[in-house]
Formats: C-alpha cells, structure tokens, sequence
C-alpha cells in the first residue's frame, strides 16, 4: 500500500503562493477518495479549503505539514472542480492555492439481486424507523472529531479476504435501487471483524437495512463502516485499536447471506474502503 501513495505524490500543484500542495491519486473517479498534502504555511497556521462544495478539514501531519481526506462521491459527474487551500498566519501574509482537478467517468456494473420482499417495499409500520435511521446517519457525517484519532496503522477487518462490488448498480428484486455504497467481504457467520484502524465507535446499533451497524470516526471526517454483524462487540463512545475486535460476521438487515459490508465516508461521499485504507497508511506519527 505505501509504495502505491508514495508513487503518486509525486506529482504536485506548487507555485508562488507559498503553499505546495499535493494530492494522490491522480485518477479520480466517482468513489474513489483523495488524500491532500499541504506544506508552505508557518507552524501554528490555520489551514482551510474546499472541494465538490465540501468543506475540508486539515490537521497537522506530525511532520510539519497538514492533510486532508477528500471524497468523491459515487454520484459525482465527470468534469473539472476547484480543490481551494488557504492558510492564515498568525505572522506574515495569508496564503491561499487553487488548483483544478479533474474527475473522469466510471462505470460500474449492475447487479440483481433477491432478498426478501421487506427490504424492496417496506411495509409502512417501519417507515418512521426507516427515516428516523436515515436522518441519524445523515447527520452522523457532519459530525467527526476535529482531531486526529488514527495513527496509520491500517489492516483489512477480515485479514486476506478481498473486497467486492462496490460501487455496483443494485437491482433488487426487478427494482433498481441505489449503487452498492460498500464492499462485501465472504467470510462464515460468526468470523471477527477487526477495526480497520484507530478511532472512536460513532455509532453501534440495529438498523432496518444495515442490520447490527458499527461507525468508526477516525477524524477529520473519515469514517469506516461494518454491516450486517451477527454481534457487536464495541459500544458508542469506544475507542478500539487497528486489528482490535468489533464484532461478528453476520446476515442482519437486508442481505442473501452472511458476509461482511464493510464501506467508508468522507464527509457524506461514499468511496471504497479499500482504496481509503491505502491513503491512511503511514509511519507511525502521534495524532
């Protein structure tokens, strides 16, 4: 994983600005995250920007520098946006960089799929906890810590279990329904799950379509999610270690079987977990 950042950053958008700043990777596509390096501003400086009409949060980087976590979501359409960085000095002027990045196409592949008619059409006693669930999770990606709470430490939650389908146009039961958000890892029911890396359990509770849920906040609004659990191991306000377990595998909420869904955000964009975990792999630094 690391040699694959490190190729990447070597491409760079620096300039008179005194700010040099560096993304990886280079070829972005709807689900696919980014990782933003910034270096220029004096130590103590507050640094700020904006991408796809989110705002991005920067944190120190241990080594003199900040960096962000970015997310393209899976409903992004191709073209150019504006990655914009400003940094205020508490000596000296303010600086500021935009650059523009582009986002090509992806085309995933659909899928059909038969679950149990509940989950297509719900019936309407479960409508209130189906909204009441959706605005809570909604509401959970505004909300991650303004710290850092990974260390870089990074490992698979099924250790040598390769992920599947995301990103997939799902049809269930004859009705197309939104892509697949995660990826599905195979494994027997009853398997440990393991925290893909360090930070606090933001949420560990049943949902209608998730099953028994477990959100991860590992800061600056990057978020690592465990579906369809036959237990959870953890509870909200946790903090657990990369490779400690959170819980079990499982065929909760709407599935065909036991597997674990294991997906990730930035903010609210929805990205492969997989690709996120090769950006937030490093050395070991203090948060």
């Amino acid at each position: 994983m690391r040699a694959v950042l490190v190729a990447a950053l070597g491409l760079a958008a620096a300039g008179a600005d005194g700010l040099s700043v560096e993304w990886t990777p280079r070829d972005l596509a709807p689900g696919v995250p980014l990782r933003i390096n910034v270096r220029g501003p004096a130590p103590g400086a507050e640094v700020a920007g904006s991408f796809l009409e989110r705002d991005l949060t920067f944190l120190p980087d241990g080594r003199g520098g900040w960096v962000a976590f970015a997310g393209i979501d899976l409903d992004t359409p191709p073209g150019e946006h504006v990655l914009a960085v400003e940094a205020r000095q508490a000596e000296g002027d303010d600086l500021a960089h935009a650059a523009g990045i582009k986002v090509g196409r992806r085309d995933y592949p659909t899928e059909s799929l038969t679950v149990e008619p509940k989950y297509v059409e719900p019936p309407p006693e479960v409508a209130a906890r189906i909204a009441e669930e959706s605005a809570l999770l909604e509401s959970l990606w505004s909300r991650s810590s303004p710290q850092r709470l990974h260390d870089g430490r990074v490992v698979r939650p099924l250790p040598g279990v390769e992920g599947r389908n995301f990103g997939r146009r799902r049809v269930f039961n004859g009705q197309p329904r939104s892509p697949h958000s995660g990826t599905d890892l195979s494994a027997p029911a009853g398997t440990p799950v393991e925290a893909a890396s360090r930070g606090r359990v933001a949420l560990a509770r049943d949902l209608y379509f998730s099953g028994n849920l477990v959100v991860l906040d590992h800061g600056g609004g990057v978020y690592t999610l465990y579906a369809h659990l036959s237990r959870m191991d953890v509870a909200e306000g946790e903090m657990v270690d990369a490779g400690q377990v959170i819980g079990r595998v499982g065929a909760t909420g709407r599935v065909t079987g036991p597997h674990l869904h294991w997906g990730a955000r930035i903010g609210s964009a929805r990205v492969d977990p997989a690709l996120l975990l090769e950006l937030m792999e490093e050395p070991a630094v203090r948060p």
